[in-house]
């Protein structure tokens, strides 16, 4: 059996003693794209930031291609890296142009000069739809042009992985489908992804496994025709009805 390329294995954390995360397991092979759904409040955006050490686990381990990279010693900056993040909000520099923002880290972190980076900042604007939007300012630019931009801001740095923390979640419904369109691209080229979605028609087109949070704990998993078509648990089942009644 090949070993993982992402792991957490028994990962708790606590915020000023209060548990968020109790003793979660996370298996991702290269090429999967896993969907972690679950209420508001159930760990699972604490989880993602876990795994790419934007919060370092109260207890168990991280691992990246077999080897442990929660540890105390353990470079931050040189693991996100490998291991790209877009968040709920879109977090761009408002004084720097669409170019800009993506350039800045292949910058300042990979010490490319600004005409190469710049360069890969346009080929990856271009590949997420917003290349004509490459000269604007975030305030220019709709949320949906913006959440593109964080997309190819994260891709800049080349990453084995990509993590999504409910990256629709802040648009207007009008511009939900132009995220979507950009990350299903990611998955036609293999990106290997997690994804903290309620996007559940997004799930059911390119998700290969989904986890269900509740209270920190991972209530259930398996393959995504299982958890969403059947799934065991009646809390599982009642978020889905919740879930499916709101899209309805």
């Amino acid at each position: 059996m090949s070993v993982p390329i992402l792991e957490a294995r028994g990962i708790h954390k606590r915020f000023d003693g209060r548990p968020v995360l109790n003793g979660v397991d996370l298996s991702v092979s290269k090429g999967e794209v896993v969907v972690v759904i679950g209420p508001s409040g159930c760990g699972k955006s604490t989880l993602l930031r876990c795994l790419n050490l934007l919060e370092r686990p109260t207890e168990g381990e991280v691992l990246l291609d077999g080897r442990v990279i929660s540890g105390p010693g353990e470079d931050a900056n040189r693991v996100r890296q490998k291991i790209g993040m877009v968040f709920q909000r879109f977090n761009l520099f408002p004084h720097l142009t669409g170019v800009q923002n993506v350039a800045l880290a292949p910058q300042r972190v990979l010490g490319l000069p600004t005409p190469e980076a710049e360069a890969r900042a346009r080929q990856l604007l271009e590949k997420v739809g917003v290349g004509a939007r490459m000269a604007a300012h975030p305030q220019q630019m709709s949320g949906g042009e913006q959440q593109r931009v964080a997309i190819a801001r994260a891709l800049a740095m080349a990453p084995e992985i990509m993590l999504f923390d409910e990256p629709t979640s802040s648009l207007d419904p009008e511009w939900v489908g132009e995220v979507l369109k950009a990350m299903r691209a990611l998955v036609d080229d293999g990106m290997t992804m997690v994804v903290v979605t309620h996007e559940m028609g997004f799930a059911r087109e390119v998700a290969h496994r989904a986890l269900f949070m509740d209270e920190g704990k991972v209530v259930e998993e398996g393959r995504l025709e299982e958890v969403l078509g059947a799934p065991r648990h009646e809390r599982t089942r009642t978020f889905l009805r919740r879930i499916l009644e709101r899209e309805g």
